[in-house]
């Protein structure tokens, strides 16, 4: 099983919106909506390619496109953290996210919540859920045979923010120890900000875990 993976960082955090593909079959995801690929058909192959559009977790910026990729293809699923009620239907800090762009900051609502163990069958690509809370109370990651795309849990020698709403540092700690340092070493991480690096490097060089 193997993906082909674009990433398109946008915006003023520079969030990073993914998008993957199948090479067997070209069944294609987007991970972290907050950003509308232009081009989207001609990376896809054709609109009807577009399976799922995956979310790791509540923040304005990883979702504030959502709502533009289920009126353009709604065929796609889109799926959520089960967790992350909270956030997605609101809270604060989305709400001050948002008002820059006169949105309200609330989330579309999934047609699929996700919790821990759950899997996504991307063609012959199975992509499988973790639950990952600390930057959020209800974030999750997306694992792959050999990626996993961690949202704002971990990223390149940094971890995620744990200051704003439901965020807890000491579960932040927790879950990158005991579900994303468990993974193999080679596999590369591809953060929700900035490059990607791998799992064995950020366990033997991040100064925050």
């Amino acid at each position: 099983m193997s993906i082909t993976i674009k990433c398109y960082p946008f915006g003023p955090l520079g969030e990073n919106t993914y998008l993957i593909t199948d090479e067997a079959t070209g069944s294609c995801a987007v991970i972290d909506p907050g950003y509308l690929i232009p081009s989207l058909d001609i990376g896809c192959g054709d609109a009807f390619s577009l399976k799922y559009i995956l979310l790791t977790h509540g923040h304005y910026d990883h979702f504030a496109a959502a709502d533009k990729y289920l009126n353009d293809y709604p065929d796609a699923v889109f799926a959520a953290p089960a967790a992350e009620t909270y956030l997605l239907h609101g809270g604060r800090d989305n709400k001050w996210m948002a008002l820059n762009n006169g949105r309200p900051g609330i989330c579309p609502e999934a047609h699929l919540l996700l919790k821990e163990g759950d899997t996504i069958d991307l063609g012959q690509t199975v992509i499988r859920v973790i639950e990952t809370p600390g930057h959020t109370e209800g974030g999750i990651c997306f694992v792959t045979d050999r990626e996993v795309f961690t949202g704002d849990t971990l990223f390149r020698l940094s971890v995620g923010n744990t200051s704003l709403e439901t965020g807890n540092w000491e579960t932040l700690v927790e879950s990158i120890r005991s579900k994303l340092y468990t993974l193999d070493e080679d596999m590369i991480a591809y953060p929700g900000h900035g490059q990607p690096t791998t799992i064995g490097y950020e366990k033997r060089a991040n100064p925050f875990v």
